[in-house]
Parts: C-alpha cells; structure tokens; sequence
C-alpha cells in the first residue's frame, strides 16, 4: 500500500479508578489504526487484563467490566508487551492523554518496558483549538461533531469515537495542521 498521510494508533484504556498514583489499575487497553486518513477497522488492538485486584461496583456499573469478566484474562505485563508492539512506530492519539499515559508510563516501567516512547496528540488540545471552549471531554465533543459513540466506556469503543472525533478534526481544521498537535 502506498503511503499518502500519516499513521496513527488512536487509544483508550478502562481502569479501576482515577490515580494510578493511589493504586488503581489498568483494565482494558485497545488501540485503532489509523493509516492514510481511514480507520484500519481490521487492524485493532483490544485486550481485557486482569487487574489482580476486585473491580470497584463503580467501575462495573459505568463499563460493564467486573471480576468475572476479567477472571481469566491475562496479566498487565503481557498486555502491555503486546500493545506497546501494536504501537511501535506509530504516532499515539489519545483523549485526554495525561491520563492515559500516566497509566501507560506507570505500569510499562514497573514491568520493565520502560514508558512508551511514542509521540502523541491530545484530541482535547485539538478540540480547545478547534472550538475555543473549556468544556471538551469526550461526550461533548462527540455531540458538537454529531458522532454517534457504540460501546461507550469501553476501551475498544471508546478508541473508535476518538478515532472517528481526530478525522473529523482533522477534516476541519486541514491534516496539515494536526503535526502542531504532535507531544513528545
């Protein structure tokens, strides 16, 4: 296949609180390619983990994950090894990316991965530029872009209305434009 744009891992996590830092835990990890502009629907990344720890009631009633469905997952160490496979290479999107990452950096170094090295772009900082509002978490922006979201608050589901929110984007504001997005 011949290479007319950039490529992208668009991703999302679940986990079983809001502070890595406070012992929380990754859950559930999923990435969507991105290649030339179009999401690679046959190129995802989705994977459950189990946390080795109970599942707050919280969690499960907000993604539907509880202990049961991560019993006999695997650990965080071969989820990560795979994923951070999948996105050897690629430019990360993520929204609200400190968030993500800090679980990303958090576990990958405490496995022996180190942090992920990759470069990423934050689709909230694209959304501030784009519509010069202070509120940007996913649902709003998925509503002012008038994206319909399936399986919300799920990793796989969620990375695909991000995925589908960054092309819009993206579309709006002129592809040549994202590279000012780009983190390192």
């Amino acid at each position: 296949m011949e290479k007319t744009g950039m490529d992208f891992v668009v991703l999302d996590t679940e986990t079983t609180g809001l502070d890595v830092n406070r012992g929380a835990r990754l859950l559930e990890i999923a990435g969507v390619r991105v290649r030339n502009w179009h999401i690679v629907e046959d190129d995802v990344f989705d994977n459950l983990i189990d946390p080795g720890c109970m599942v707050p009631l919280t969690i499960t009633s907000l993604t539907g994950i509880s202990d049961f469905t991560v019993k006999d997952m695997p650990p965080v160490e071969k989820v990560l090894r795979d994923f951070f496979r999948f996105v050897e290479g690629s430019i990360l999107v993520i929204h609200n990316a400190p968030f993500d990452l800090s679980f990303l950096n958090h576990f990958g170094e405490r496995c022996g991965l180190g942090r992920i090295p990759n470069s990423y772009i934050d689709t909230i900082e694209m959304s501030r530029s784009l519509f010069r509002r202070d509120r940007n978490n996913l649902d709003i922006l998925l509503a002012r872009l008038g994206i319909v979201a399936d399986s919300r608050h799920r990793a796989l589901g969620d990375a695909m209305a991000t995925a589908r929110a960054f092309l819009a984007m993206s579309e709006k504001m002129g592809k040549e434009s994202v590279t000012r997005f780009i983190r390192k």
